[in-house]
């Protein structure tokens, strides 16, 4: 629940106990609806104004209840505003801090939105050791990734400046997964537009906007509904299948590992045939696709020769694999 809903409901509940109040005034002391709502004011807020009408005992107990009720509720509103605000004066304060910061990183990822899915994918970068920092709006979800230890800035992500401070010109990779396509859709032209190179990745809530976040600027889009019914389908049909990625993937106990290599044009695997690139002979790791030019090579041919910028589909293990990634460096 955001601080804004919070202190709605609370504002909500002081108008419900108001209307109760004044309703327990009119039925108890049979008096008009202005003195039961200025009788009830001035016993919520304990100003000290008598009474305007005489009070029975029932109207008496019952005031007690008027006071009590109304002080708590009262002082409780008027603390979370307090808290709030001096929070977020002191976000303010670190905020101008952290930007500094943030915006002297690079070849960093960068996650606009901490909602469940954001918080799902840092969880995995921060796992894997990935430098990284994220961009939130909200304060609450904002809060809950500085107490994960997470580099957050607080701020709306299709703000330009707000960009420019989380690092996007030096990022090497920008994730978008805000709540609305149309905020995704900006965003994703912002960030093109201050870093041509990087690699974007966006959710499309709405099959229709996948094609527009790909004109816009974005490598990659992620309809989260439509990978979802093609795991469930799978899971039904190839189970074993969907449990040995997960667990190729995700499990840190299996020393084996699918990893991708794209190959720079320094890198001592360029412009050498597969057969005697040595990823066999000296990695023990095996090519599972070579994709070039966005075509897909499926098991390539021994003798197909590796270019520069080709990406490298590899199964093996992981200390062989990361042996391998220094080597190509």
């Amino acid at each position: 629940m955001s601080d804004k809903q919070k202190i709605f409901l609370l504002f909500s509940l002081l108008t419900l106990i108001i209307f109760f109040d004044v309703t327990g005034y009119l039925l108890i002391e049979n008096v008009k609806f202005f003195d039961a709502f200025y009788m009830t004011m001035i016993s919520i807020t304990t100003v000290g104004y008598r009474e305007i009408f005489p009070l029975s005992m029932e109207g008496k107990i019952f005031t007690i209840w008027v006071i009590l009720s109304g002080l708590v509720v009262f002082f409780y509103i008027a603390g979370t505003i307090v808290e709030n605000a001096f929070e977020l004066n002191v976000r303010r304060i670190l905020g101008r801090r952290k930007m500094k910061m943030l915006s002297k990183m690079k070849d960093h990822v960068i996650i606009a939105g901490f909602g469940v899915m954001g918080e799902h994918v840092c969880r995995e970068l921060n796992q894997l050791k990935v430098k990284f920092s994220i961009i939130e709006s909200q304060n609450s979800r904002f809060a809950l990734a500085e107490e994960l230890g997470f580099n957050v800035l607080l701020g709306d992500a299709t703000n330009e400046e707000v960009l420019r401070s989380a690092g996007a010109e030096n990022a090497n990779t920008f994730i978008s997964l805000l709540s609305k396509d149309s905020d995704n859709i900006f965003t994703v032209m912002a960030v093109r537009e201050l870093n041509q190179s990087v690699c974007i990745i966006s959710r499309a809530m709405d099959l229709t906007n996948e094609k527009r976040l790909y004109k816009v600027g974005a490598n990659r889009v992620v309809t989260p509904y439509e990978l979802g019914s093609r795991r469930i389908v799978n899971t039904v049909f190839r189970p074993h299948v969907v449990d040995f990625i997960d667990l190729m993937t995700f499990a840190p106990q299996m020393s084996l590992s699918i990893e991708e290599l794209t190959v720079k044009s320094n890198s001592p695997l360029a412009n050498k045939l597969l057969k005697t690139s040595g990823i066999k002979q000296n990695f023990n790791i095996i090519v599972l696709a070579l994709k070039r030019n966005d075509i897909m090579h499926f098991n390539p041919s021994s003798n197909m020769e590796i270019l520069p910028g080709d990406v490298l589909i590899l199964i093996g293990e992981k200390d062989k694999l990361l042996n391998l990634y220094e080597y190509s460096k």
